[in-house]
């Protein structure tokens, strides 16, 4: 996993992007303000660390990818925690999202009380829902510290070990060749 610092210009202009355009665009679990956020802060550090274009909210839907990296479709998936990322939590993903056309998922895990985003492992699509563990809409997830959530949508969950390792910006340059 790598481990970035968050600036303030980087949260601010994520900040100012979500209030000016609405990122849930699928009309059921479209995440809210706070959850489009921390999404897209994830697109804008991993955009910066890898030197491509931020995203600025103009083009409307994405098509389901966030990045074209040597002609590979790359969706980023955030999630905010309040904990450095461990090597046994997972990652969700929401079902609404399966059928997009996306080669690789990047996944990061933004510590909000650190402003540390962890760049913590990519897998491909395929491998992904050969891996990922489905829980249907309506489910009861637990959570370590014995708190729960009811998943508004069918929900995909991937555990971090499941991940392949980044230690490096130019591990994940390499990852999607």
């Amino acid at each position: 996993m790598l481990d970035i610092k968050v600036s303030t210009e980087q949260i601010k202009y994520a900040y100012h992007l979500v209030r000016k355009h609405n990122f849930g665009n699928r009309g059921i679990a479209d995440g809210n303000k706070t959850e489009q956020f921390i999404g897209i802060l994830g697109q804008v550090v991993v955009a910066d660390l890898l030197k491509l274009k931020r995203p600025d909210g103009t083009a409307g839907f994405d098509g389901g990818y966030d990045f074209l990296i040597d002609d590979k479709k790359v969706d980023v998936k955030t999630m905010g925690r309040t904990v450095a990322m461990k090597n046994f939590y997972v990652h969700n993903f929401i079902g609404w999202q399966k059928d997009f056309e996306v080669d690789y998922y990047l996944f990061c895990s933004f510590n909000k009380r650190k402003r540390i985003m962890t760049i913590c492992g990519w897998i491909s699509k395929a491998d992904f829902f050969q891996k990922a563990t489905l829980y249907k809409q309506g489910t009861l997830r637990y959570r370590e510290d014995g708190t729960h959530f009811e998943t508004k949508a069918d929900l995909y969950e991937i555990k971090q070990r499941d991940l392949n390792a980044i230690n490096s910006t130019t591990d994940i340059q390499n990852s999607f060749r």
